[in-house]
């Protein structure tokens, strides 16, 4: 493994770490995007098993966290707006280097949404796009009336905090990490209404979902609290005419009592077996 400053559209920075060597990499280059206040180091026994299976893995270090110029995120406010933009322009970087060879959009968690929107905006471009315990937020895709009244009372408190402080102290609260305040009002305006509306946004997603033709990977795991089947489901529901693969791998087939949504990356052997059994479906598996 090993890291690469880059500078941002609007002047800012942030580290990719990087897995494997494009060159020497048949199967393709990965952008890889981290969930919701998770380092990307986190994701480093990820990265280098996909480099293992012949990837270049390109993984970003999201604005705001650890390696990211964009620290005090009181000041220096942000939303989806920008981290799409990061994730564009990082994106347009590898297009110049992929010599022919296909660049996949993979993200966990959040960061699956953003692989998903971020497709929307240039389809031609990628070959794919995986969600790895990922799906909507949107509070009434929870399974259950209980789950989903906890889930929306849950979020409210988080608008609320929110609104009052001006930004999100998940660092003191155990979730989501310090994040901007219009980052979490994205957030949670897609977690309460089930709908895509960045703050400063032209693109509709809405209909960009609608219309997207790619292939796309919903993996999830049971016993997932966080992010469970029903929230994939709910989110496959928009992508009408995109070619959609949804898989549960399931706990008590490897004597689990329960998936972790968080813990799964540093061993990550089951989803990486899911991963290239719908890489090797794609149209361009022979690449």
């Amino acid at each position: 493994m090993h890291s690469s400053r880059i500078q941002l559209a609007d002047g800012e920075h942030t580290v990719v770490e990087w897995h494997g060597v494009l060159e020497q990499a048949p199967q393709g280059l990965i952008l890889f995007l981290p969930a919701l206040g998770v380092n990307v180091s986190y994701y480093r026994a990820l990265g280098a098993a996909w480099a293992a299976r012949g990837y270049c893995v390109a993984a970003l270090e999201t604005r705001g966290m650890r390696q990211s110029s964009v620290r005090d995120v009181r000041r220096q406010d942000f939303g989806y707006r920008e981290v799409l933009a990061d994730i564009a322009h990082l994106r347009r970087r590898l297009g110049e280097q992929t010599s022919g060879r296909p660049l996949l959009l993979a993200g966990h968690s959040l960061g699956g949404q953003f692989a998903l929107l971020q497709a929307c905006e240039n389809p031609a471009e990628v070959a794919g796009v995986a969600l790895l315990a990922g799906g909507s937020n949107y509070f009434r895709a929870m399974p259950g009336a209980l789950s989903a009244w906890k889930r929306g009372f849950g979020l409210r408190l988080i608008q609320q905090l929110n609104r009052g402080l001006g930004y999100f102290p998940g660092d003191k609260l155990g979730f989501g990490g310090r994040q901007p305040g219009r980052l979490i009002r994205d957030w949670t305006q897609e977690a309460l209404h089930g709908r895509y509306r960045p703050e400063g946004v032209d693109t509709d997603y809405e209909a960009a979902l609608r219309r997207l033709e790619l292939p796309v990977l919903l993996l999830s795991l049971s016993g997932d609290r966080f992010v469970p089947r029903s929230c994939a489901d709910f989110l496959a529901g928009k992508l009408a005419r995109a070619s959609v693969t949804q898989r549960e791998l399931q706990a008590a087939d490897h004597g689990l009592r329960a998936f972790s949504h968080f813990a799964w990356a540093k061993s990550p052997q089951l989803v990486l077996d899911a991963f290239q059994a719908w890489r090797e479906r794609l149209p361009n598996a022979a690449a």
